[in-house]
């Protein structure tokens, strides 16, 4: 069952819990961060930005470029680790072959560092993060336009006087929205700080008990002790939201070590997607 989360002008829907289905879907961006089984929720949005190609993470890809078929929509943005691309391509074309049509999307083969526009002013950044299989993870940006400092207070004909004569007023800015790291190790939280400054920072937590920290870092995941030391990286973030809990824990579990666990600093900007 999918869960909704406001987020000041952000809006998350999804679920991620590990083994079964990770699928997030920002309404305001027209996106969603990986696609689990193509649940229903998820058909509406034109771009998949996916981490990687576990099963609880993808294998609705097909059933999600068929549905938005099936509901007149545009085909579908998939953008996607490139070293998997072809993979991918040859997977969904084995289900055409079996369900005996064509369906339309487009694959985008993404590389770390690299900027991809899905819309006039909305753009995202990938990053590389550690896994057992490639992967990666992505920061959403919305990009801006500032009136300069030294322009603030004119009126309106005056601006246009300005103008007119062709002086650039306004300067562009690059607003980060959202974060979604992926399955990781906590690894990336080091070596991409910049990456934390999001709005909305989306971080897996797949082990919370204190004797699972070998098995997070053997099933390179992230544990809750491994973010709580890290507090300090996620001073800038206005939410932080964990997801992607082992299937060993209950809903319970999850917001009593959760609440054991964090920090004042953490505590009043966490939300759980469970």
């Amino acid at each position: 069952m999918s869960r909704v989360l406001a987020l000041g002008n952000i809006t998350l829907e999804g679920t991620s819990v590990s083994t079964l289905e990770t699928c997030v879907a920002v309404r305001e961006l027209n996106l969603c961060f990986d696609i689990g089984k193509g649940p229903r929720y998820a058909a509406g949005m034109d771009n998949v930005l996916l981490t990687h190609a576990h099963q609880d993470h993808a294998v609705g890809i097909a059933l999600h470029i068929a549905t938005r078929k099936l509901l007149d929509l545009a085909p579908p943005n998939i953008y996607l680790p490139a070293q998997i691309c072809e993979d991918m391509r040859n997977l969904i074309s084995a289900w055409e072959r079996l369900e005996r049509r064509k369906t339309r999307y487009n694959l985008i083969p993404v590389r770390p560092g690299e900027r991809y526009d899905m819309r006039k002013g909305l753009f995202f950044k990938a990053f590389p993060t550690e896994h057992t299989i490639p992967s990666m993870g992505f920061q959403v940006f919305e990009e801006r336009k500032k009136l300069r400092p030294e322009y603030i207070g004119l009126d309106g004909p005056a601006i246009v006087e300005l103008k007119s004569k062709g002086i650039e007023i306004t300067d562009t800015v690059e607003i980060p929205m959202v974060t979604f790291v992926g399955d990781s190790t906590i690894t990336p939280l080091d070596r991409f700080p910049e990456m934390l400054k999001s709005q909305v920072v989306i971080l897996e937590c797949t082990f919370l008990a204190p004797e699972d920290l070998p098995m997070a870092r053997k099933k390179h995941h992230t544990h809750i002790a491994e973010i709580v030391e890290r507090a300090e990286l996620l001073k800038d973030c206005e939410y932080l939201v964990l997801s992607h809990f082992s299937t060993r824990y209950t809903r319970e579990d999850v917001h009593r070590e959760a609440a054991a666990a964090l920090p004042e600093s953490l505590k009043k900007k966490t939300k759980i997607l469970y």
